[in-house]
């Protein structure tokens, strides 16, 4: 499933491609992924409809156009978005085609069709009306603290709670408790000062350097929980093994010699 680094490629590849420039219109393939609009309406909104711009907020991705409406992209379990060329042929699973100038398109494509492409008046209000929590990148270390020292959750429950932190899925918050030592069952209020800032301090260095790598696990530090996801796998620090756990329906990783009672 995509996560935050992965939108945040996305992003950056929609705002090199389209920033200032105007689009041509939509060309819908499969209607399924659209949410509160039509095939003709999305069409007619983005046709002519200068982009000013792009912002990510938690996994939601948004095209802020220079007058409303805006574009909404959500990635679901397997979205991506791809640049095309004139001359490149759409690949498998194109659901929607936004069309640049010079015959260049911006291709949503979804395989299992769980992603949504809408439009939004207002931006702000769309984050909002999906009751997000802010942006995991947003918080500074005062304002995680104090999210975590409310809450009842545990670690991983809370921070793969998109209504209270937005942006960490199941892979990435694996990996952060992973380098920051931290065991994913204990409850978040229970963080020590130190735990917290080690959660503050990897969350953006697992995070940015994600980023940075593409979000393609084969160009990560091969030190790093994501290339052992798997019962009895060997630690990458070689700490034991690894197991597996439930949180919420979701499996998850840790290492029990590196990560216990480590608050």
């Amino acid at each position: 499933m995509p996560e935050l680094p992965d939108v945040e490629v996305y992003r950056q590849r929609l705002q090199n491609a389209a920033r200032g420039r105007t689009l041509q219109g939509a060309r819908v393939y499969d209607g399924q992924v659209l949410a509160g609009t039509s095939a003709r309406a999305l069409d007619r909104a983005l046709r002519g409809a200068r982009v000013a711009g792009t912002r990510r907020h938690g996994k939601a991705l948004y095209a802020v156009m220079h007058r409303a409406p805006h574009l909404r992209l959500h990635f679901g379990m397997t979205g991506d978005l791809v640049l095309a060329g004139a001359d490149d042929r759409d690949p498998g699973h194109t659901r929607v085609a936004f069309l640049l100038p010079a015959g260049r398109r911006l291709l949503f494509v979804d395989q299992r069709k769980l992603g949504e492409v809408g439009l939004v008046d207002d931006v702000d209000d769309d984050v909002a009306q999906h009751d997000l929590g802010p942006d995991v990148l947003d918080l500074d270390a005062a304002a995680l603290a104090a999210l975590l020292r409310g809450s009842g959750a545990g670690l991983k429950a809370l921070l793969t709670d998109q209504q209270q932190v937005a942006g960490l899925g199941n892979i990435y918050t694996d990996e952060v408790l992973f380098q920051a030592r931290l065991d994913p069952r204990a409850p978040a209020a229970a963080l020590s000062d130190a735990g917290v800032g080690r959660l503050f301090r990897q969350t953006h260095r697992v995070l940015e350097r994600a980023v940075r790598a593409d979000a393609d696990p084969a160009a990560m530090p091969r030190g790093w929980l994501l290339h052992h996801r798997e019962d009895s796998a060997s630690c990458p620090r070689g700490n034991g093994e690894i197991r597996s756990f439930s949180v919420g329906g979701r499996r998850g990783y840790w290492c029990p010699a590196c990560q216990e009672g480590g608050t």
